[in-house]
């Protein structure tokens, strides 16, 4: 009996442990993001999201400055693919990982960007910013963006004058 009782005290004592979820390969997860970063910017260069698209939960959020949350991945490429009819071209894009955290099946990216495009009738501009991705693990252990935002590090064109457009600064 005593034994018994010994091997149900330690079953009560060791069954927590066994319920505690395996921490995240972060290895798997680095790569993951990298490859995603490495999509973004090669879709924003080739002006083409469509394979972009497999990072982002069927219901993503995105949240761009200035612009109404976009939610849905059809959505938010729709939101993509009106930038560039709008005339957006990126010229050159750099994303930059700065911190990277992972606990159970959620994971979130900090990060920063330097970017130049052109936009009609602006002309060329530079843009150099941060961003929040919210990642979560998928039931097949993959990870996809649940949300993600950015904003400007670059300080807000001055007003325009009486009669005459603003300049930006090239």
């Amino acid at each position: 009996m005593r034994q018994l009782f010994a091997m149900i005290v330690i079953i009560v004592l060791l069954l927590p442990l066994a319920c505690v979820p395996a921490p995240p390969d972060m290895v798997a997860l680095r790569k993951t993001v990298d490859d995603y970063n490495n999509a973004s910017k090669d879709a924003m260069l080739s002006g083409n999201s469509d394979k972009l698209m497999t990072y982002y939960e069927a219901d993503a959020l995105e949240m761009a400055p200035n612009s109404p949350v976009v939610k849905g991945k059809e959505n938010i490429l729709a939101f993509q693919q009106q930038m560039a009819k709008a005339g957006m071209k990126f010229n050159a894009v750099d994303f930059q990982t700065l911190e990277l955290t992972a606990d159970g099946k959620s994971a979130y990216e900090i990060g920063s960007y330097d970017m130049t495009m052109t936009m009609s009738p602006a002309g060329e501009m530079k843009d150099k910013g941060k961003y929040i991705a919210l990642w979560r693990q998928q039931a097949d252990g993959s990870w996809k963006v649940h949300a993600e935002t950015w904003n400007t590090d670059m300080p807000m064109p001055p007003p325009a004058k009486e009669g005459k457009p603003a300049k930006t600064k090239k």
